[in-house]
């Protein structure tokens, strides 16, 4: 593969952050986007915690949980008219993005699967079409059952991490817009 694989754990409590784990924030001086932190854990090798202070999108705080689905946010406003033709399309994106629950969790920690020191929720891979084939192959040899899967040009960062933690079953996502603009998917 030409990236590590990334380790991804959801937090509830900060002491769960590993030593010397960067937080964005307190040692870059800035936000980050989640897709970003991904990227820095796959290419670079670094372990990352991201809290709530430290994202710059919006989605990924919906999606975790570490901010409350509001009414406005449910209502569309935040897709339209920037991305969407209508407030009614927008209110159902914004209702149909996976997310957990508000409340149970207080940030994100990522880090390459070869050297992360904690028991990873999911484990995201950057892949080719010939890897995904593969990959899905092997996934019905071992049971049989094809994945299923919610795409979505936005929030690749929440697709790729909700569904298969709610369901405790693989799982694929497709780069997003912010992700290969950001992130360099």
């Amino acid at each position: 593969m030409r990236a590590h694989p990334v380790a991804v754990k959801i937090l509830k409590g900060r002491e769960e952050v590993p030593e010397g784990a960067i937080i964005p924030t307190r040692d870059w001086g800035h936000k980050f986007s989640l897709c970003q932190s991904f990227a820095r854990s796959e290419r670079s090798g670094l372990t990352i915690a991201m809290f709530k202070e430290d994202m710059w999108c919006f989605e990924p705080a919906v999606g975790l949980g570490l901010v409350p689905r509001i009414r406005y946010f449910l209502e569309g406003h935040y897709r339209y008219p920037d991305s969407v033709r209508d407030l009614k399309a927008a209110a159902e994106w914004c209702q149909s993005m996976p997310h957990l629950d508000y409340g149970q969790h207080i940030g994100i920690l990522s880090a390459p699967v070869e050297s992360c020191s904690f028991l990873p929720d999911v484990i995201l891979m950057h892949v080719t079409g010939l890897q995904l084939t593969q990959l899905l192959i092997i996934k019905n040899w071992i049971d049989g059952k094809d994945i299923n899967a919610q795409l979505s040009g936005h929030a690749a960062c929440v697709y790729a991490v909700v569904p298969p933690i709610k369901s405790r079953e693989c799982y694929v996502a497709i780069p997003c817009r912010g992700d290969r603009r950001l992130a360099m998917a």
